[in-house]
């Protein structure tokens, strides 16, 4: 079920055909025959982040030589492009979650786990500079990764711009905003945006949100894990709006 590694022209074609489920191709420098420029073009279509390596870095990733200067990462989950996902997806009321380059996969299976059970819209996460679903994203999400959209973009503060453009109030979580989790009035569509586990949210992306919010900490308790402060935050949402959570 882990993330697998594939090579050779047509077997990386053909996986491309089969929109979503690559996450990054590799070719080897200096290659650029027709058969070549066609993958990358649809890699390039479809959002898939690609890299040329030396050949010795192709061998290393297939185990073999006959991969023809071009390898691809195949995950087990297809990610939907954000464009299209925005479209025919997310129409209605709900909350998105956006991760600024989260880079641990076990945070993003737990984030991915506590959208589903919030009953969000859908993750959204880069195509560079974030973790990338594998084995381990799969077993921390214990399987609700694929019942979750996940869907991939490229620019993230671009991103936030086109939520908003579609009707969306955009929150970002720092531990330095004045207002919290617990007072905000969410509005019925909106999306979360959940920063690196170190730096937290960058600073383009931070100046993109509407606002931001805290989750208010004991003293002496500088911060929560990413995946924890998700949940806090996406249950305070759920709490709002889902009728789950509403007294029958």
């Amino acid at each position: 079920m882990s993330e697998s590694v594939i090579g050779g022209i047509k077997s990386v074609g053909e996986a491309l055909g089969a929109p979503g489920f690559v996450s990054r191709v590799f070719v080897a420098k200096g290659k650029r025959e027709a058969a070549v420029e066609a993958i990358l073009d649809a890699a390039s279509a479809q959002g898939v982040p690609f890299e040329f390596v030396p050949p010795i870095k192709l061998n290393s990733l297939t185990g073999a030589g006959d991969h023809q200067g071009i390898a691809a990462k195949v995950s087990p989950v297809a990610y939907r492009p954000f464009d299209e996902w925005l479209a025919e997806d997310f129409t209605g009321n709900g909350c998105a979650v956006v991760l600024d380059q989260v880079q641990h996969p076990k945070n993003l299976g737990m984030i991915i786990r506590a959208a589903a059970g919030a009953g969000c819209a859908g993750v959204v996460v880069p195509a560079r500079g974030g973790a990338l679903v594998d084995d381990a994203v799969v077993r921390a999400s214990a399987g609700t990764v694929f019942q979750m959209p996940l869907v991939r973009c490229g620019n993230i503060a671009q991103t936030l711009r086109s939520l908003q453009s579609a009707g969306c109030w955009v929150y970002g979580l720092s531990g330095e905003a004045r207002q919290d989790v617990f007072e905000v009035d969410w509005p019925r569509r909106c999306a979360l945006v959940l920063g690196n586990e170190t730096h937290g949210l960058r600073h383009a992306v931070a100046k993109a949100c509407d606002d931001q919010l805290r989750i208010p900490l004991a003293p002496r308790v500088e911060s929560l894990n990413v995946a924890v402060a998700a949940g806090i935050a996406l249950f305070q949402y759920a709490r709002a709006h889902s009728p789950h959570f509403r007294a029958s």
